[in-house]
């Protein structure tokens, strides 16, 4: 059996349908359909239901799926480890992070442990939450990051540090009035939110922030997929904007003011995810140094 099949076999699985998977795996829908009856032949099941204008997932289908996933991931990680060996590394870490995240206590916990660990390579890998969740049950990543606070299932999830939303307002705005911004002064003016599919960690955040207030949510000027779009639109005077304060101060710009918000106002938790298993050696060293860090930051 060729890992392509397994390939294949998952884009069709995904997409459900035959039109839409050739065109992920940049193939036309007639050798992907060849290729599909090769491995149903070779497994000797049906791995699908073809009914007009639809396609499902035979039960033996979802569980070669699984399986399946398990199976590339394992040869991806295999490869992998094998360029890193190559390279000079004894071992490697496969890191995941959502919501756009680049804080200062990540850059710092990257270059301890380049600096303690040099023969374990880490590897940064952006994604969505979701993504994360699904690459950590599938061993394409050992740990991730995000602020989403959605429990997860069959994972460990702990709060590692926690931080403080700000305001980024234009110059010569009449919420420059307040050293800490209240909450309610927010709902004035015209918002731009992070998007609820790029950036699902950070809309929620800011979203339920207001309704645990039960305060009415601003308008929403623009959806924007990260801190530095949001500046920029910012100093262009389309709205105001609200982001984590260790964020917005990685990026200076000489036409936005960033302002603390009100003390009232809850922190939010940054929180380390990995999977239930028993860690490997490079994962637990890497696991206590944020643990290590995350009892030294302190939230101001």
């Amino acid at each position: 059996m060729k890992s392509r099949s397994l390939y294949y076999f998952l884009a069709v699985a995904e997409e459900l349908s035959f039109t839409r998977a050739a065109a992920k795996v940049h193939i036309e829908p007639s050798p992907l359909s060849r290729a599909i009856r090769e491995l149903e032949s070779d497994l000797r099941v049906h791995l699908f239901q073809h009914h007009p204008g639809s396609l499902r997932l035979t039960r033996a289908g979802e569980v070669f799926r699984d399986d399946a996933r398990r199976l590339l991931a394992s040869l991806e990680s295999a490869c992998d480890r094998a360029c890193s060996a190559e390279r000079g590394y004894l071992g490697q870490l496969r890191i995941g992070l959502a919501d756009r995240l680049a804080q200062p206590q990540l850059a710092r916990l990257l270059a301890h442990c380049r600096k303690e660990e040099p023969g374990t390579e880490i590897r940064i890998l952006e994604m969505t939450v979701g993504e994360m969740i699904e690459a950590l049950n599938h061993g394409r990543i050992d740990a991730g990051f995000t602020v989403h606070p959605a429990p997860v299932k069959e994972l460990r999830k702990e709060i590692v540090w926690r931080d403080r939303f700000a305001v980024v307002i234009p110059r010569n705005h009449p919420l420059l009035v307040f050293p800490k911004i209240p909450l309610h002064e927010i709902t004035r003016f015209p918002l731009l939110l992070f998007h609820p599919e790029s950036c699902p960690g950070g809309h929620d955040l800011i979203r339920r922030c207001f309704l645990d207030t039960a305060m009415s949510f601003p308008t929403i000027a623009e959806y924007v997929s990260g801190h530095e779009l949001m500046l920029m639109l910012v100093a262009a005077d389309y709205g105001i904007g609200i982001g984590l304060a260790s964020q917005v101060t990685l990026h200076d710009h000489p036409d936005v003011i960033v302002r603390p918000v009100a003390d009232d106002v809850p922190t939010l938790a940054t929180f380390l995810i990995v999977s239930d298993r028993p860690l490997s050696s490079e994962l637990g060293h890497f696991v206590t140094r944020v643990q290590q860090m995350g009892q030294k930051t302190v939230v101001h």
